[in-house]
């Protein structure tokens, strides 16, 4: 069974010199109740709520770290100490005291080991970044084999608040780890506190961040992962689509786009989270971008056509290029031969080697553009920058001709050309049908 690191907020509690802190009795979800306790941290390890291997606190100077010494402690001097440290405002909680705290800790929770942040309890303009960073700093103290156990029970307002965005920023670190929150929710007329699994915040967040990647980059293989439980055949169009702008497989998109709309078709409402829905809508949409019109010669052409655009609202610009310089070499591939689109020896030519001399053999497809290209100078003109654009960003960003580098900057307005140019040559091919 893998293991948890909990991290807990310390806040400020009521001590009263009689009866000391409130106390309250958790129930947890299993039903199970703790005993009476006047912090969270102490109800979750008594009933083992989930197996913790480490423990991270959090809180301010001023916050009542004295609240986490058992009553039944013999430290009463270290009690006395902090309570009065922390009930200074002005002063807090000292280095030698958190220093001792964090050495004595493990001997009254079970042997665990604990780490302690501490930070002003002062949240303004002038100091934020500085308490930010002390938040920023709790994925590196992760124990690295255990999943996340985020209680945000006690604590300032703000506290589990920047505690979530820390655990957000760094999701990169914590890969394939579980993150749980929960909550006691103290409530004084029923003498015992519900505790609520609040799990699904965190999940729901992923999935935002899954859905804002796949529409500002196309990266759809995190959101395949959440959608894949609820619409299996949509999770794979989401895979398959990540997959060809990674590695610019544009003339696989005419079949992914009969796919999307098996998966389309077959999808159902049902008893489905409404972010689900939202997904379908992002790919109905994408399909409806894509699918050519009836009367289209050339619909695979017209649907990479129609991709690279895509492409280009998203800024994928070497992805966008490519797939319109594959556009001009499928239109011209369906015009005479349909059943070589992709063919890359039969559009551009090779040399056999099976024969002495080695053959030069023309390609076909090549040919019959050069031949298109003559009688339109203004066509060729942008066509053969396509051309030349394209094997820059194949080359590096190499320089052309001239000598001169590609600037990005550019690229819009060439790209703009370019489409009218290939406007122009669905006309030239249209011609003679």
């Amino acid at each position: 069974m893998k293991k948890y690191t909990l991290i807990s907020c310390v806040g400020t509690g009521m001590y009263k010199k009689e009866g000391g802190y409130r106390k309250t009795v958790y129930q947890f979800p299993d039903k199970k109740k703790s005993e009476p306790t006047s912090l969270f941290l102490k109800a979750i390890l008594e009933i083992e709520y989930r197996p913790i291997k480490k423990i991270i606190l959090i809180g301010t100077f001023t916050s009542s770290w004295d609240m986490l010494i058992p009553d039944s402690s013999s430290d009463s001097s270290l009690w006395e100490r902090i309570l009065g440290e922390c009930s200074a405002k002005d002063k807090g909680i000292s280095s030698e005291s958190i220093r001792e705290l964090k050495s004595r800790l493990p001997v009254w929770y079970n042997n665990i080991p604990f780490e302690i942040i501490v930070h002003t309890s002062e949240l303004n303009q002038e100091n934020v970044e500085r308490v930010f960073s002390a938040y920023m700093s709790i994925p590196n103290a992760l124990d690295s084999e255990t999943d996340i156990l985020f209680d945000i029970t006690h604590g300032f307002r703000s506290m589990p608040l920047l505690m979530f965005q820390s655990l957000q920023l760094n999701a990169s670190k914590i890969v394939n780890r579980k993150v749980q929150l929960i909550y006691g929710e103290y409530i004084d007329e029923e003498k015992i506190s519900y505790v609520r699994n609040l799990s699904e915040y965190w999940n729901y967040y992923e999935i935002s961040s899954a859905m804002k990647l796949f529409y500002e980059r196309f990266d759809g293989k995190s959101l395949a992962e959440k959608v894949n439980p609820y619409w299996e055949s949509g999770a794979k169009c989401l895979r398959r689509l990540s997959e060809i702008v990674e590695c610019n497989f544009s003339l696989q998109v005419p079949d992914l786009l009969k796919q999307i709309k098996n998966a389309l078709d077959k999808y159902t409402e049902t008893e489905k989270p409404q972010w689900v829905n939202d997904v379908w809508n992002m790919l109905n949409e994408i399909y409806i971008k894509l699918t050519p019109k009836a009367d289209d010669y050339y619909p695979n052409a017209k649907i990479v056509w129609e991709y690279s655009k895509l492409l280009r609202e998203k800024d994928l610009i070497t992805q966008a290029v490519i797939a319109l310089q594959v556009t001009v070499e499928t239109a011209i591939t369906e015009k005479f031969d349909s059943s070589k689109i992709g063919d890359y020896e039969w559009f551009n030519g090779y040399i056999n080697y099976d024969v002495n001399p080695p053959q030069k053999i023309e390609g076909v497809g090549r040919n019959r553009f050069a031949e298109l290209r003559k009688k339109d100078q203004g066509m060729s003109f942008d066509l053969g920058q396509l051309e030349r654009l394209r094997n820059q960003i194949a080359h590096g960003g190499g320089k052309d001709k001239k000598g001169n580098n590609p600037h990005q900057a550019n690229i819009p307005g060439i790209l703009k050309s370019i489409d009218n140019a290939i406007s122009s040559l669905f006309n030239a091919l249209n011609e003679d049908i």
